[in-house]
Protein backbone atom coordinates (compact mmCIF):
# COMPACT_ATOMS: atom_id res chain seq x y z
CA UNK A 1 0.00 0.00 0.00
CA UNK A 2 1.09 3.59 -1.22
CA UNK A 3 0.06 6.92 0.50
CA UNK A 4 1.26 9.72 -1.33
CA UNK A 5 1.19 12.86 0.42
CA UNK A 6 1.23 16.25 -1.64
CA UNK A 7 2.19 19.85 0.08
CA UNK A 8 1.45 23.29 -1.55
CA UNK A 9 4.33 25.08 -0.70
CA UNK A 10 4.89 28.54 -1.57
CA UNK A 11 8.09 29.06 -1.11
CA UNK A 12 11.85 28.03 -2.80
CA UNK A 13 13.59 27.31 1.05
CA UNK A 14 14.44 23.19 1.28
CA UNK A 15 12.79 23.54 4.67
CA UNK A 16 9.57 21.32 4.06
CA UNK A 17 11.57 19.05 2.47
CA UNK A 18 14.03 18.92 5.44
CA UNK A 19 11.76 18.01 7.49
CA UNK A 20 9.81 15.07 5.45
CA UNK A 21 13.01 13.67 5.05
CA UNK A 22 14.11 13.99 9.13
CA UNK A 23 10.34 12.41 10.23
CA UNK A 24 10.71 9.54 7.68
CA UNK A 25 13.48 8.59 8.16
CA UNK A 26 12.73 8.41 11.93
CA UNK A 27 10.61 5.15 10.29
CA UNK A 28 12.16 2.19 8.24
CA UNK A 29 9.34 2.68 5.83
CA UNK A 30 10.39 3.16 2.09
CA UNK A 31 9.81 6.12 0.69
CA UNK A 32 10.01 8.88 -2.13
CA UNK A 33 10.65 12.31 -2.26
CA UNK A 34 9.64 14.82 -5.01
CA UNK A 35 9.86 18.48 -5.89
CA UNK A 36 7.30 19.32 -8.63
CA UNK A 37 4.92 22.03 -8.62
CA UNK A 38 4.16 20.70 -5.31
CA UNK A 39 6.22 18.52 -3.08
CA UNK A 40 5.19 14.91 -2.99
CA UNK A 41 6.01 12.11 -0.59
CA UNK A 42 5.03 8.40 -1.38
CA UNK A 43 5.34 5.99 1.70
CA UNK A 44 4.94 2.23 0.99
CA UNK A 45 3.64 -0.14 4.18
CA UNK A 46 1.29 -2.01 5.36
CA UNK A 47 -2.33 -0.52 6.68
CA UNK A 48 -1.19 0.13 10.62
CA UNK A 49 2.06 1.10 9.03
CA UNK A 50 0.84 3.59 7.42
CA UNK A 51 -1.68 4.80 9.95
CA UNK A 52 1.10 5.27 12.17
CA UNK A 53 3.31 6.98 10.35
CA UNK A 54 0.25 9.57 9.09
CA UNK A 55 -0.12 10.06 12.81
CA UNK A 56 3.63 10.83 13.46
CA UNK A 57 3.80 12.88 10.70
CA UNK A 58 0.80 15.05 11.85
CA UNK A 59 2.70 15.69 15.30
CA UNK A 60 5.68 16.42 14.03
CA UNK A 61 5.53 18.42 10.48
CA UNK A 62 5.43 21.98 12.11
CA UNK A 63 3.13 24.41 10.75
CA UNK A 64 4.59 27.32 7.98
CA UNK A 65 3.93 30.43 6.96
CA UNK A 66 4.92 29.02 3.64
CA UNK A 67 2.24 25.81 3.23
CA UNK A 68 -1.05 26.82 1.74
CA UNK A 69 -2.63 23.17 1.84
CA UNK A 70 -1.83 19.32 2.17
CA UNK A 71 -3.74 16.58 0.93
CA UNK A 72 -2.94 12.45 1.14
CA UNK A 73 -4.30 9.62 -0.97
CA UNK A 74 -3.32 5.82 -2.01
CA UNK A 75 -1.77 5.18 -4.88
CA UNK A 76 -0.87 2.32 -7.31
CA UNK A 77 2.86 2.52 -6.60
CA UNK A 78 5.85 4.70 -5.47
CA UNK A 79 7.19 6.37 -8.67
CA UNK A 80 10.49 5.36 -10.46
CA UNK A 81 12.59 8.58 -10.50
CA UNK A 82 15.20 9.45 -7.98
CA UNK A 83 14.57 11.54 -4.64
CA UNK A 84 14.55 14.86 -5.45
CA UNK A 85 18.30 16.15 -3.77
CA UNK A 86 18.23 19.17 -1.96
CA UNK A 87 21.06 21.75 -0.55
CA UNK A 88 20.02 23.17 2.57
CA UNK A 89 22.10 26.25 3.25
CA UNK A 90 21.15 26.80 6.40
CA UNK A 91 18.59 25.98 8.96
CA UNK A 92 18.12 28.28 11.21
CA UNK A 93 14.51 28.09 12.79
CA UNK A 94 12.47 28.22 16.16
CA UNK A 95 11.80 25.27 18.11
CA UNK A 96 9.60 22.87 16.65
CA UNK A 97 6.89 20.40 18.39
CA UNK A 98 9.29 17.66 18.82
CA UNK A 99 11.62 20.50 21.25
CA UNK A 100 8.28 20.68 23.26
CA UNK A 101 7.58 17.32 24.31
CA UNK A 102 11.23 17.01 25.19
CA UNK A 103 11.64 20.00 27.52
CA UNK A 104 7.86 19.61 28.68
CA UNK A 105 8.58 15.56 29.55
CA UNK A 106 9.36 15.86 33.45
CA UNK A 107 10.82 12.08 33.54
CA UNK A 108 13.49 12.91 31.04
CA UNK A 109 15.59 14.94 33.79
CA UNK A 110 18.00 15.83 30.95
CA UNK A 111 15.89 17.69 28.76
CA UNK A 112 12.94 18.85 31.07
CA UNK A 113 13.25 22.47 30.89
CA UNK A 114 16.30 22.94 29.29
CA UNK A 115 15.81 25.31 26.61
CA UNK A 116 19.24 23.72 24.80
CA UNK A 117 18.12 20.42 23.86
CA UNK A 118 19.02 19.13 20.68
CA UNK A 119 16.71 18.04 18.03
CA UNK A 120 16.67 14.98 15.55
CA UNK A 121 13.48 16.25 13.37
CA UNK A 122 14.28 19.83 13.41
CA UNK A 123 18.41 19.48 13.36
CA UNK A 124 18.88 22.19 16.39
CA UNK A 125 22.30 21.12 18.14
CA UNK A 126 23.34 23.64 20.91
CA UNK A 127 26.59 22.97 23.10
CA UNK A 128 25.86 25.85 25.90
CA UNK A 129 25.35 23.49 29.09
CA UNK A 130 24.04 26.41 31.34
CA UNK A 131 21.76 29.33 31.50
CA UNK A 132 22.48 31.92 34.43
CA UNK A 133 20.36 34.85 36.06
CA UNK A 134 22.05 37.70 37.12
CA UNK A 135 21.41 40.84 39.19
CA UNK A 136 24.08 43.69 38.72
CA UNK A 137 26.18 41.20 36.53
CA UNK A 138 26.29 38.65 39.45
CA UNK A 139 24.89 35.43 39.33
CA UNK A 140 22.16 34.21 41.51
CA UNK A 141 22.29 30.95 43.00
CA UNK A 142 19.46 28.35 41.24
CA UNK A 143 19.03 24.87 41.94
CA UNK A 144 18.15 24.26 38.01
CA UNK A 145 16.38 25.54 34.76
CA UNK A 146 12.72 25.15 36.05
CA UNK A 147 13.14 27.37 39.67
CA UNK A 148 15.36 29.72 37.22
CA UNK A 149 11.76 30.28 34.69
CA UNK A 150 9.91 30.31 37.84
CA UNK A 151 12.06 32.93 39.15
CA UNK A 152 12.13 35.05 36.14
CA UNK A 153 7.96 34.80 35.44
CA UNK A 154 7.57 36.23 39.27
CA UNK A 155 9.89 39.06 38.48
CA UNK A 156 8.18 40.01 35.57
CA UNK A 157 5.10 40.02 37.51
CA UNK A 158 6.63 42.16 40.22
CA UNK A 159 7.20 44.74 36.82
CA UNK A 160 11.05 44.13 37.40
CA UNK A 161 12.57 44.85 33.43
CA UNK A 162 14.65 41.30 32.34
CA UNK A 163 17.18 41.58 29.62
CA UNK A 164 17.41 38.10 27.88
CA UNK A 165 19.55 36.35 25.49
CA UNK A 166 17.45 34.94 22.92
CA UNK A 167 18.02 33.55 19.39
CA UNK A 168 16.95 36.31 17.61
CA UNK A 169 19.10 38.58 19.83
CA UNK A 170 18.92 40.52 23.10
CA UNK A 171 15.93 42.31 24.25
CA UNK A 172 14.35 43.68 27.67
CA UNK A 173 10.82 42.27 28.68
CA UNK A 174 8.68 43.54 30.72
CA UNK A 175 5.04 43.21 31.61
CA UNK A 176 3.17 44.71 28.87
CA UNK A 177 1.37 48.68 30.42
CA UNK A 178 -1.07 49.95 27.98
CA UNK A 179 -1.17 52.94 29.57
CA UNK A 180 2.98 53.34 28.39
CA UNK A 181 3.92 54.13 24.67
CA UNK A 182 4.74 50.79 23.62
CA UNK A 183 5.91 49.45 20.07
CA UNK A 184 6.59 45.76 20.04
CA UNK A 185 4.84 42.90 22.11
CA UNK A 186 5.82 40.07 22.61
CA UNK A 187 2.34 37.70 23.30
CA UNK A 188 3.32 34.40 25.49
CA UNK A 189 -0.13 32.99 24.99
CA UNK A 190 -1.96 33.07 21.91
CA UNK A 191 -5.03 31.87 23.17
CA UNK A 192 -5.87 35.14 24.60
CA UNK A 193 -4.61 37.29 22.43
CA UNK A 194 -8.16 38.36 21.62
CA UNK A 195 -7.92 40.08 25.05
CA UNK A 196 -5.88 42.91 23.37
CA UNK A 197 -5.97 42.78 19.82
CA UNK A 198 -7.87 41.90 16.62
CA UNK A 199 -6.34 39.06 15.01
CA UNK A 200 -7.90 36.64 12.47
CA UNK A 201 -7.66 32.88 12.53
CA UNK A 202 -5.09 33.31 9.42
CA UNK A 203 -2.69 35.68 11.61
CA UNK A 204 -2.98 33.34 14.74
CA UNK A 205 -1.85 30.64 12.58
CA UNK A 206 1.33 32.71 10.96
CA UNK A 207 1.68 33.68 14.38
CA UNK A 208 2.40 30.14 15.68
CA UNK A 209 3.81 28.48 11.98
CA UNK A 210 7.40 27.66 13.28
CA UNK A 211 8.90 30.83 11.02
CA UNK A 212 7.41 32.84 14.14
CA UNK A 213 7.07 35.97 12.53
CA UNK A 214 5.27 39.25 13.84
CA UNK A 215 2.37 41.05 12.17
CA UNK A 216 0.79 44.47 12.64
CA UNK A 217 -2.00 43.78 14.51
CA UNK A 218 -4.97 46.16 16.01
CA UNK A 219 -5.97 46.86 18.95
CA UNK A 220 -9.29 46.42 19.68
CA UNK A 221 -11.91 48.77 21.03
CA UNK A 222 -12.80 47.88 24.49
CA UNK A 223 -9.17 47.27 25.62
CA UNK A 224 -8.53 49.72 24.45
CA UNK A 225 -11.47 52.45 25.54
CA UNK A 226 -10.96 50.91 28.82
CA UNK A 227 -7.64 51.51 29.16
CA UNK A 228 -6.62 54.39 27.72
CA UNK A 229 -4.57 53.38 24.65
CA UNK A 230 -3.80 55.84 21.97
CA UNK A 231 -2.11 53.48 20.09
CA UNK A 232 -3.89 51.85 17.20
CA UNK A 233 -1.71 49.15 15.89
CA UNK A 234 0.76 46.97 17.60
CA UNK A 235 3.65 44.80 16.33
CA UNK A 236 3.02 41.35 18.05
CA UNK A 237 5.46 38.24 17.28
CA UNK A 238 4.78 35.20 19.54
CA UNK A 239 7.50 33.39 21.77
CA UNK A 240 10.24 31.89 19.18
CA UNK A 241 12.77 30.11 21.66
CA UNK A 242 12.83 27.58 23.86
CA UNK A 243 14.11 30.36 26.47
CA UNK A 244 10.88 32.61 25.85
CA UNK A 245 8.43 29.70 25.83
CA UNK A 246 9.58 28.18 29.04
CA UNK A 247 9.13 31.89 30.56
CA UNK A 248 5.71 31.79 29.10
CA UNK A 249 4.49 28.69 30.46
CA UNK A 250 5.14 30.21 34.10
CA UNK A 251 3.69 33.41 33.16
CA UNK A 252 0.42 31.46 32.94
CA UNK A 253 0.42 31.22 36.68
CA UNK A 254 0.19 34.91 36.99
CA UNK A 255 -2.26 35.20 33.67
CA UNK A 256 0.40 37.58 32.15
CA UNK A 257 -0.60 37.01 28.44
CA UNK A 258 1.50 39.78 27.00
CA UNK A 259 5.04 41.54 26.82
CA UNK A 260 6.48 44.31 25.78
CA UNK A 261 10.27 44.40 24.46
CA UNK A 262 13.25 46.82 23.26
CA UNK A 263 16.97 46.76 22.97
CA UNK A 264 17.53 49.75 25.17
CA UNK A 265 15.46 50.31 28.19
CA UNK A 266 17.02 50.10 31.29
CA UNK A 267 16.79 46.62 33.32
CA UNK A 268 16.85 44.94 36.18
CA UNK A 269 17.77 41.99 35.97
CA UNK A 270 19.68 39.77 33.00
CA UNK A 271 19.34 35.56 31.67
CA UNK A 272 22.25 34.96 29.88
CA UNK A 273 24.59 32.29 28.48
CA UNK A 274 28.04 31.66 27.64
CA UNK A 275 28.44 30.50 23.51
CA UNK A 276 27.31 32.25 20.41
CA UNK A 277 24.57 32.16 18.64
CA UNK A 278 23.38 32.78 14.88
CA UNK A 279 20.36 35.12 15.66
CA UNK A 280 17.20 34.08 14.13
CA UNK A 281 15.84 35.79 11.83
CA UNK A 282 12.10 37.88 12.81
CA UNK A 283 10.21 37.98 9.74
CA UNK A 284 7.40 40.31 9.60
CA UNK A 285 4.63 39.43 7.54
CA UNK A 286 1.25 40.61 6.42
CA UNK A 287 -2.15 38.00 5.42
CA UNK A 288 -3.81 39.19 2.81
CA UNK A 289 -6.48 37.20 1.17
CA UNK A 290 -4.69 34.20 2.54
CA UNK A 291 -1.89 35.29 1.03
CA UNK A 292 0.80 35.98 2.89
CA UNK A 293 3.23 38.86 2.11
CA UNK A 294 6.59 39.12 2.90
CA UNK A 295 7.18 42.94 4.55
CA UNK A 296 10.80 42.25 6.06
CA UNK A 297 13.17 39.65 5.45
CA UNK A 298 16.65 38.56 5.61
CA UNK A 299 16.40 34.79 4.83
CA UNK A 300 15.53 34.69 1.53
CA UNK A 301 18.77 33.38 -0.58
CA UNK A 302 20.76 36.32 -1.36
CA UNK A 303 21.10 35.74 -5.48
CA UNK A 304 17.49 37.40 -5.48
CA UNK A 305 18.97 40.13 -4.80
CA UNK A 306 21.83 39.98 -7.38
CA UNK A 307 18.37 40.01 -9.97
CA UNK A 308 16.90 42.75 -8.24
CA UNK A 309 20.13 45.06 -8.48
CA UNK A 310 20.49 44.50 -11.92
CA UNK A 311 17.46 47.03 -12.81
CA UNK A 312 17.66 50.55 -12.00
CA UNK A 313 13.96 51.03 -11.58
CA UNK A 314 12.81 48.88 -8.46
CA UNK A 315 9.41 48.06 -10.33
CA UNK A 316 11.12 45.80 -12.84
CA UNK A 317 14.04 44.75 -10.12
CA UNK A 318 10.69 43.74 -8.15
CA UNK A 319 9.25 41.86 -11.14
CA UNK A 320 12.35 40.51 -12.49
CA UNK A 321 12.54 38.46 -8.64
CA UNK A 322 8.94 37.74 -9.28
CA UNK A 323 9.63 35.88 -12.08
CA UNK A 324 12.78 33.91 -11.21
CA UNK A 325 10.82 32.71 -7.67
CA UNK A 326 8.09 31.24 -9.86
CA UNK A 327 9.96 30.19 -13.26
CA UNK A 328 7.79 32.73 -15.51
CA UNK A 329 10.19 32.98 -18.26
CA UNK A 330 7.42 30.83 -20.26
CA UNK A 331 4.83 32.96 -19.43
CA UNK A 332 2.67 36.03 -20.02
CA UNK A 333 2.48 38.71 -16.40
CA UNK A 334 1.39 41.21 -15.94
CA UNK A 335 2.78 43.16 -12.96
CA UNK A 336 1.72 45.81 -11.14
CA UNK A 337 4.11 47.76 -9.13
CA UNK A 338 2.57 50.18 -6.60
CA UNK A 339 4.29 51.92 -3.85
CA UNK A 340 4.52 54.65 -1.42
CA UNK A 341 8.25 54.91 -1.95
CA UNK A 342 9.16 54.14 -5.50
CA UNK A 343 7.74 55.04 -9.32
CA UNK A 344 4.90 53.18 -9.87
CA UNK A 345 5.04 50.87 -13.25
CA UNK A 346 2.81 48.37 -15.07
CA UNK A 347 4.86 46.12 -17.03
CA UNK A 348 4.11 42.99 -19.16
CA UNK A 349 6.47 39.99 -19.25
CA UNK A 350 5.95 37.82 -22.08
CA UNK A 351 8.20 35.40 -24.04
CA UNK A 352 6.12 36.54 -27.44
CA UNK A 353 7.50 40.12 -27.00
CA UNK A 354 10.95 39.02 -25.47
CA UNK A 355 11.39 41.02 -22.42
CA UNK A 356 9.10 43.69 -20.54
CA UNK A 357 7.08 46.42 -21.66
CA UNK A 358 6.16 49.91 -19.94
CA UNK A 359 2.29 49.76 -19.71
CA UNK A 360 1.50 52.89 -18.10
CA UNK A 361 3.61 56.38 -17.73
CA UNK A 362 3.03 58.24 -14.95
CA UNK A 363 4.05 61.75 -14.55
CA UNK A 364 3.46 64.14 -11.78
CA UNK A 365 2.85 68.18 -12.73
CA UNK A 366 5.05 70.97 -11.58
CA UNK A 367 2.09 72.34 -9.98
CA UNK A 368 -1.08 72.26 -9.06
CA UNK A 369 -2.13 75.68 -10.81
CA UNK A 370 -0.72 73.16 -13.89
CA UNK A 371 -3.60 70.86 -13.93
CA UNK A 372 -5.80 73.31 -13.12
CA UNK A 373 -4.88 75.43 -16.41
CA UNK A 374 -5.19 71.97 -17.99
CA UNK A 375 -8.70 71.66 -16.65
CA UNK A 376 -9.58 75.32 -18.22
CA UNK A 377 -8.51 74.22 -21.60
CA UNK A 378 -11.82 72.17 -22.11
CA UNK A 379 -15.27 74.18 -21.70
CA UNK A 380 -17.03 71.79 -19.62
CA UNK A 381 -14.43 71.42 -17.17
CA UNK A 382 -13.98 75.26 -17.14
CA UNK A 383 -17.46 75.61 -15.44
CA UNK A 384 -16.65 72.94 -13.10
CA UNK A 385 -13.14 74.47 -11.88
CA UNK A 386 -15.34 78.14 -11.92
CA UNK A 387 -18.75 76.36 -9.97
CA UNK A 388 -15.40 74.74 -7.47
CA UNK A 389 -13.88 77.78 -7.15
CA UNK A 390 -17.31 79.59 -6.06
CA UNK A 391 -18.34 76.78 -3.40
CA UNK A 392 -15.11 75.68 -2.21
CA UNK A 393 -13.49 79.25 -2.66
CA UNK A 394 -10.93 78.48 1.19
CA UNK A 395 -10.21 75.04 -0.59
CA UNK A 396 -9.53 76.10 -4.13
CA UNK A 397 -6.72 79.39 -2.99
CA UNK A 398 -5.17 76.85 -0.61
CA UNK A 399 -4.80 74.31 -3.27
CA UNK A 400 -3.48 76.71 -5.53
CA UNK A 401 -1.15 78.14 -3.08
CA UNK A 402 0.16 74.77 -2.18
CA UNK A 403 4.08 73.42 -2.91
CA UNK A 404 4.06 70.27 -4.34
CA UNK A 405 7.75 70.13 -4.74
CA UNK A 406 8.17 67.49 -1.97
CA UNK A 407 6.75 65.06 -4.06
CA UNK A 408 9.33 63.03 -6.13
CA UNK A 409 7.39 59.82 -7.22
CA UNK A 410 5.84 59.57 -9.88
CA UNK A 411 2.86 57.08 -8.24
CA UNK A 412 -0.52 57.16 -7.91
CA UNK A 413 -0.02 57.51 -3.93
CA UNK A 414 1.12 61.18 -5.01
CA UNK A 415 -1.36 61.89 -6.51
CA UNK A 416 -3.52 60.91 -3.82
CA UNK A 417 -1.80 63.29 -1.84
CA UNK A 418 -2.60 66.27 -5.01
CA UNK A 419 -6.09 64.77 -4.50
CA UNK A 420 -6.42 65.76 -1.19
CA UNK A 421 -5.07 69.13 -1.11
CA UNK A 422 -7.06 70.01 -3.88
CA UNK A 423 -10.67 68.31 -2.00
CA UNK A 424 -9.51 69.92 1.35
CA UNK A 425 -8.99 66.64 2.73
CA UNK A 426 -5.70 68.59 4.04
CA UNK A 427 -4.41 71.90 3.61
CA UNK A 428 -0.39 70.60 2.76
CA UNK A 429 1.56 67.78 1.24
CA UNK A 430 1.50 65.47 4.50
CA UNK A 431 4.32 62.59 4.93
CA UNK A 432 1.12 60.04 5.42
CA UNK A 433 -2.18 59.78 2.69
CA UNK A 434 -4.60 61.54 3.98
CA UNK A 435 -6.73 60.13 1.01
CA UNK A 436 -6.45 56.57 2.43
CA UNK A 437 -6.58 57.25 5.80
CA UNK A 438 -10.10 58.32 5.36
CA UNK A 439 -10.94 55.74 2.39
CA UNK A 440 -10.11 53.10 5.29
CA UNK A 441 -11.79 55.22 8.07
CA UNK A 442 -15.03 55.01 5.77
CA UNK A 443 -18.46 53.05 7.12
CA UNK A 444 -19.79 52.94 3.45
CA UNK A 445 -18.71 49.61 1.44
CA UNK A 446 -19.03 51.84 -1.90
CA UNK A 447 -18.04 54.82 -2.99
CA UNK A 448 -18.78 56.78 -6.32
CA UNK A 449 -17.05 55.46 -9.18
CA UNK A 450 -13.88 57.92 -10.02
CA UNK A 451 -12.22 58.32 -13.54
CA UNK A 452 -8.64 56.52 -14.01
CA UNK A 453 -8.36 57.27 -17.12
CA UNK A 454 -5.43 56.90 -19.70
CA UNK A 455 -4.43 58.75 -23.10
CA UNK A 456 -5.92 57.25 -25.95
CA UNK A 457 -3.33 55.27 -28.11
CA UNK A 458 -3.48 52.40 -30.76
CA UNK A 459 -0.74 50.86 -28.48
CA UNK A 460 -1.22 49.15 -25.58
CA UNK A 461 1.79 50.11 -23.95
CA UNK A 462 3.60 53.85 -22.69
CA UNK A 463 -0.03 55.46 -22.35
CA UNK A 464 0.25 58.44 -20.57
CA UNK A 465 -2.45 59.06 -17.15
CA UNK A 466 -4.57 61.28 -17.24
CA UNK A 467 -4.62 62.87 -14.06
CA UNK A 468 -6.32 65.92 -14.91
CA UNK A 469 -9.65 63.43 -15.05
CA UNK A 470 -8.81 62.10 -11.73
CA UNK A 471 -9.33 65.51 -10.14
CA UNK A 472 -12.05 66.30 -12.24
CA UNK A 473 -14.45 63.74 -11.19
CA UNK A 474 -13.52 64.33 -7.39
CA UNK A 475 -14.34 67.75 -7.90
CA UNK A 476 -17.55 66.90 -9.68
CA UNK A 477 -18.71 64.54 -6.85
CA UNK A 478 -17.47 67.23 -4.04
CA UNK A 479 -19.86 70.02 -5.68
CA UNK A 480 -22.57 67.37 -5.84
CA UNK A 481 -22.59 66.75 -1.81
CA UNK A 482 -20.48 63.89 -1.64
CA UNK A 483 -18.89 63.51 1.95
CA UNK A 484 -14.99 63.19 2.77
CA UNK A 485 -14.65 59.67 3.66
CA UNK A 486 -17.06 58.33 1.08
CA UNK A 487 -15.44 60.31 -1.47
CA UNK A 488 -11.87 58.79 -0.61
CA UNK A 489 -13.00 55.73 -0.24
CA UNK A 490 -14.15 56.19 -4.42
CA UNK A 491 -10.81 56.99 -5.38
CA UNK A 492 -9.29 53.49 -3.73
CA UNK A 493 -12.11 51.37 -5.17
CA UNK A 494 -12.06 53.02 -8.47
CA UNK A 495 -8.37 52.20 -8.44
CA UNK A 496 -8.96 48.72 -7.59
CA UNK A 497 -11.27 48.62 -11.22
CA UNK A 498 -8.48 50.43 -13.10
CA UNK A 499 -6.41 47.38 -12.63
CA UNK A 500 -9.32 45.08 -13.32
CA UNK A 501 -9.83 47.21 -16.44
CA UNK A 502 -6.50 47.26 -17.74
CA UNK A 503 -5.88 43.13 -17.24
CA UNK A 504 -8.97 42.94 -19.38
CA UNK A 505 -7.31 44.90 -22.20
CA UNK A 506 -3.79 43.99 -21.98
CA UNK A 507 -5.94 40.18 -21.87
CA UNK A 508 -7.77 40.97 -25.07
CA UNK A 509 -3.97 41.68 -26.75
CA UNK A 510 -2.14 39.03 -24.60
CA UNK A 511 -3.37 35.80 -23.02
CA UNK A 512 -2.34 36.42 -19.58
CA UNK A 513 -1.09 33.00 -17.50
CA UNK A 514 -1.44 35.27 -14.03
CA UNK A 515 -1.10 38.72 -12.48
CA UNK A 516 0.98 39.47 -9.67
CA UNK A 517 1.20 43.02 -7.48
CA UNK A 518 4.39 44.25 -5.87
CA UNK A 519 4.94 47.34 -4.01
CA UNK A 520 4.01 48.08 -0.53
CA UNK A 521 0.56 49.68 -1.49
CA UNK A 522 -1.01 46.15 -2.17
CA UNK A 523 -0.09 45.79 1.37
CA UNK A 524 -2.90 47.51 2.50
CA UNK A 525 -5.49 45.71 3.33
CA UNK A 526 -8.56 48.14 2.01
CA UNK A 527 -6.63 48.16 -1.72
CA UNK A 528 -5.79 44.46 -1.37
CA UNK A 529 -9.23 43.90 -0.63
CA UNK A 530 -10.88 45.69 -3.24
CA UNK A 531 -8.24 44.37 -6.04
CA UNK A 532 -8.82 40.66 -5.43
CA UNK A 533 -12.63 41.34 -5.88
CA UNK A 534 -12.24 43.57 -8.49
CA UNK A 535 -10.45 41.11 -10.76
CA UNK A 536 -13.12 38.88 -11.40
CA UNK A 537 -11.95 36.57 -14.60
CA UNK A 538 -9.86 33.65 -13.42
CA UNK A 539 -6.52 35.52 -13.23
CA UNK A 540 -3.97 33.82 -10.13
CA UNK A 541 -3.06 36.28 -8.45
CA UNK A 542 1.01 35.99 -7.77
CA UNK A 543 3.01 37.83 -4.87
CA UNK A 544 6.64 37.44 -4.43
CA UNK A 545 7.63 33.99 -2.35
CA UNK A 546 10.49 34.65 -0.11
CA UNK A 547 11.76 38.33 -1.10
CA UNK A 548 10.37 40.92 0.43
CA UNK A 549 6.96 42.56 -1.66
CA UNK A 550 8.92 46.85 -1.49
CA UNK A 551 12.95 46.56 -1.21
Amino acid sequence: MVLKFNFLYNSNNSNLLFFLENIVNQSALEYKLLKKEAIELYVQGNEEELISFSNELSSSLPMSIFLKNSTAEVVPQIPTEENTTFKLEELNLPFCSSCLKKVEDSTKLDNFYNPFVSCTICGTTCDVKELKLLKNNISIEIKDNKELFEKVASLINEDKSIKIKTLSGEFIFKKFNPSLENNTILCTNLENISKVFVASKAEVVALASIEKPSIDLRINEVFKLSNNVKQEILNVRFVNDLILYLISKELEKYNIDFLSYDKTSLYDYEVTFEGIVKPLDILKVKILENDTVILESNSYDKTLDTIYSKFKEESKGHFMVLLHEYDFYEKAILNFYSSSKNDDNIILYSKEIDGFLDIVKYELPQSINEIFETLKSDEVATRLVDNYKNKFPNEYEIALSCDISSLKENSIYSYWKIVSVILGFTSKIEQNNILLEKAMACVLEKGPRIDYKLKESDKIFNRNFLLYKLIQSGMSFKLAGVDDNTLALGYIESFAHYIATLVDDINNEVTLDGISLTGDIFTNTLISKLVHKSITKNFKIYYNKDFVIQK
